[in-house]
């Protein structure tokens, strides 16, 4: 069954002549008498009396009737809908990102889109940054942002923002004042660090190992922000994402120290499938961030965290 036929029927049955029916579908009489005739031999049934000058529907037409209107009906809803969904008027997206991005950088992308596109969902969501990947290729996230490429071939993956690892001291350290110092000078400092053993976190320890620094971490905590925290109270210093620490430096609760040897650069990715994948959502807000200059929020906001965080 065809809804070409459904239409011709529900013309017949409007017009009641097939003349008119024809003109109005702009189509022969024969072909539309044809369409007719095929529905009815599928469905077995006569439905309209051509004896009678009107074209009468017969019974079964008349319990086909509104069968046909609620199958023409659907049709429209089904065009409208994705009509909408094309034109940004509904749809979802959601979004996945590890700490730092999540409560530095993502909002500001989020705040943006929404005012780009107001009628689309969002949902965002803290997660580990290892599980992020599979997220999306299983589809239960449309884009995330991670700080390593996570090679799969259904996925995409692009750098999207450049940031880099700093040592931060309370305000009232010995070192605060310097301009630059060498990793030597830290070797009897204590250290705060995030309890995830991220790449970051290895090269990190790499780096104090090949210059022959201990390293003494003697405090590891779950958030960034408490890390902060801590640091300021004089608990010990940290190297952290300087995007996740710039409002507390501009605020003078911490102090950037220079270190010669500390060139860790940490790199934003965004992650999303393969184009043809992709929702009209998801492809407006990709095209936002691919054309757009973001700079991290001046103070941390919090999105829904669903598992372990990874800074």
């Amino acid at each position: 069954m065809e809804l070409g036929q459904l239409e011709t029927f529900l013309m017949i049955a409007r017009e009641k002549s097939f003349s008119r029916a024809a003109e109005r579908l702009f189509r022969t009489q024969p072909a539309i008498s044809l369409a007719l005739k095929r529905l009815e031999e599928e469905l077995g049934e006569v439905l309209v009396d051509r004896t009678t000058k009107g074209g009468t529907l017969t019974n079964a037409g008349q319990t086909l009737l509104p069968l046909a209107l609620r199958m023409l009906d659907l049709r429209q809803q089904i065009t409208d809908t994705f009509g909408t969904l094309k034109g940004l008027q509904q749809g979802r997206l959601s979004i996945g990102a590890n700490e730092s991005m999540s409560e530095f950088l993502l909002p500001r992308m989020l705040l943006d889109y929404q005012q780009a596109h107001p009628d689309i969902k969002l949902k965002a969501y803290r997660l580990s940054s290892e599980h992020i990947p599979a997220e999306i290729a299983e589809h239960r996230l449309d884009v995330g942002f991670v700080s390593y490429d996570p090679l799969q071939p259904e996925l995409r993956s692009e750098v999207v923002f450049r940031d880099h690892m700093v040592l931060v001291v309370p305000p009232d350290h010995r070192l605060a004042g310097r301009r630059v110092i060498d990793l030597k000078m830290l070797g009897e400092e204590t250290f705060i660090a995030h309890n995830s053993l991220t790449p970051t976190r290895a090269s990190i320890t790499d780096l104090f190992a090949r210059n022959g620094v201990p390293l003494r971490i003697t405090m590891e905590l779950g958030t960034l922000s408490t890390m902060q925290d801590f640091v300021a109270q004089g608990a010990g210093l940290a190297i952290m994402p300087r995007m996740t620490v710039a409002p507390a430096i501009a605020a003078g609760r911490l102090v950037e120290v220079p270190v010669r040897q500390l060139k860790l650069e940490k790199l934003i990715r965004m992650v999303y499938r393969r184009e043809e994948a992709l929702s009209h959502a998801a492809r407006a807000f990709i095209h936002l961030v691919q054309s757009s200059d973001f700079t991290p929020l001046a103070s941390p906001v919090r999105v829904k965290s669903t598992r372990r965080s990874r800074p």
